[in-house]
């Protein structure tokens, strides 16, 4: 029976091109997808889309063809309620919170020093069925280096400390065979020394809650633990009397202990991880900070005031990265070229009592640096995720890494909304890509997975590295009987659009027996699944 077509997501299939330009390698004809147009789309099936590999940009939704493409990609995400920030971006996030407070901007290497690593590839045309997932990393950049300059400038004080080159001792090479001097204490590592501290701290304060249980149940066991130390504590006395690096640590007579694995955990600990990304980001100087930071979480519509009224600053900082960045005339990053790639969306805003605030669609997180437009993020938010689309910002400021610190504030967006919309629990970072060292950036943000591309279950990336390491396309699930789960078994139940009726892909071939698309209408079922076969429609010419 025919049914309306109000309440389905509609798209046109295209088989398999004879290949593009690689926007990530540049080589010609090499890159092979398989993609579609999605006049309109719903946020559910868009989130089952891109857990079987598949990607937008505009209303161009696309899936490489991994065995045969020159560079696989693999969609990757973040478990955003279990991330904790690594020194790297600490750093970065430190670096935002003195800017805006002092106004400073750390001198040094920028962004674009280090811009072959982190160059995306061009916006494509749809009819070359290449969009590929663009994100600038903005790779935070190496603090300590001098530039030239300023490395001269060093050794010119330098001479003129001591009065003259020659004169600056020269270190004395020992002679061989002498040895360690066994009137000098032995070296130790200041992580080891920290790390017996705080063990020592653990055993004479434990906190309440914190069970502490000793390695060995005999007494006599405990009583050999305990001696041992007082004995290697006492030879340390001895032979480096005078040593402050490796001072002898206070002796304890209780055993030697290990934290046990209960559930019941330091109260203090478990706050501090879980509010140390929100601590970072809120941190933004104070009332009496030279720079406000603002950030605008916008839908990507044209009815919506704010986007509209910010439209014209917002493709003017597109324009201005796309030209410095990656060296883009004028006419490919032009208003029409902005408004198809990010602007447009085939994701309806959708609003739900059990989803998060803003809804479900597309959206731009503006940030706005004393009234003037920083940076912008093109993100989407579907049912069990954050997924980014795409990332620009105003090269001015580049040694800020804005792409470093965007991504953390999506991270934290994404952990905000599960409070609302418990759902939504991983940060999706578009496309991994191995052998393209400019993206591999995207596994810093840990934990996280990657996409088997054919059995469709998450993997740990840890378990995946060593893989690509050995072959640019594996497969991740090492159960080799695991398939698809969602693999269609009939074509009878997929849905497809003919003169502006939905109706079941049997019917559709009993009323036209002269089509001659069965093959076209399995790959696409394979595709995408059983589940969105189903529901989607497909439209027939």
């Amino acid at each position: 029976m025919a049914r309306s077509i109000s309440s389905f997501s509609v798209l046109e299939y295209f088989s398999e091109s004879g290949g593009s330009k690689c926007g990530y390698c540049n080589r010609s004809s090499s890159s092979l997808s398989h993609g579609m147009w999605a006049h309109v789309m719903s946020a559910e099936d868009y989130q089952d889309l891109i857990d079987r590999g598949w990607r937008r940009s505009g209303k161009y939704v696309y899936k490489p063809t991994m065995h045969q493409t020159c560079c696989p990609q693999y969609t990757i995400r973040c478990h955003a309620l279990d991330f904790l920030p690594n020194k790297t971006h600490k750093k970065v996030l430190k670096k935002m919170s003195k800017f805006l407070a002092k106004g400073d901007i750390t001198k040094g290497l920028t962004d674009e020093s280090t811009m072959d690593m982190n160059t995306l590839p061009d916006l494509l045309p749809v009819q070359d069925h290449l969009c590929p997932d663009l994100r600038d990393p903005n790779i935070s950049t190496k603090e300590g280096l001098q530039e030239p300059s300023e490395a001269i400038a060093s050794n010119q004080a330098t001479k003129t400390f001591f009065g003259s080159e020659s004169k600056v001792q020269k270190k004395r090479t020992p002679h061989p065979g002498v040895g360690v001097d066994p009137a000098r204490p032995l070296c130790r590592k200041a992580k080891d020394i920290r790390r017996e501290r705080k063990r020592q701290k653990l055993l004479h304060g434990q906190p309440e809650g914190l069970k502490v249980e000793p390695r060995s149940s005999t007494p006599s066991a405990t009583a050999t633990a305990s001696n041992r130390m007082s004995a290697c504590t006492s030879q340390t006395v001895q032979r480096y009397p005078n040593s402050t690096d490796c001072a002898p640590l206070p002796s304890t007579k209780q055993p030697i202990a290990s934290v046990s694995t209960a559930p019941t955990q330091h109260p203090q600990a478990v706050n501090r991880q879980s509010k140390l990304l929100e601590e970072f980001i809120s941190d933004q100087g104070g009332p009496d900070a030279s720079h406000h930071l603002e950030v605008r979480l916008v839908p990507s519509s044209f009815e919506n005031a704010a986007f509209e009224t910010s439209f014209e600053q917002s493709a003017a900082l597109f324009a201005k990265y796309q030209m410095a960045i990656h060296k883009d005339t004028a006419s490919e990053c032009s208003h029409d070229q902005f408004t198809r790639f990010l602007c447009d969306s085939p994701l309806e805003e959708e609003h739900r009592a059990d989803g998060p605030s803003e809804g479900y669609g597309s959206f731009h997180e503006q940030f706005w640096l004393d009234g003037k437009l920083l940076a912008v993020g093109v993100l989407d938010i579907l049912p069990r995720c954050l997924s980014s689309v795409y990332f620009y910002y105003d090269p001015d400021y580049s040694n800020l890494s804005l792409g470093v610190y965007s991504a953390l504030r999506e991270i934290a967006l994404t952990k905000r909304m599960h409070h609302e919309a418990t759902d939504i629990r991983h940060y999706y970072i578009g496309y991994y890509i191995h052998s393209c060292p400019k993206m591999r950036y995207k596994a810093q943000y840990r934990p996280a997975d990657l996409l088997c591309p054919e059995s469709y279950h998450w993997v740990q990336v840890e378990h995946c590295l060593p893989l690509l390491d050995k072959a640019k396309y594996s497969r991740f699930n090492t159960d080799l009987s695991a398939g698809d789960d969602d693999c269609p078994v009939s074509l009878d139940h997929v849905m497809v659009l003919y003169n502006r009726c939905a109706m079941p892909y049997n019917v559709y071939q009993q009323r036209w027996a002269h089509s001659k698309d069965e093959a076209e209408v399995r790959e696409y079922a394979s595709f995408v699944g059983q589940r969105c076969a189903e529901r989607m429609l497909l439209y027939r010419g």
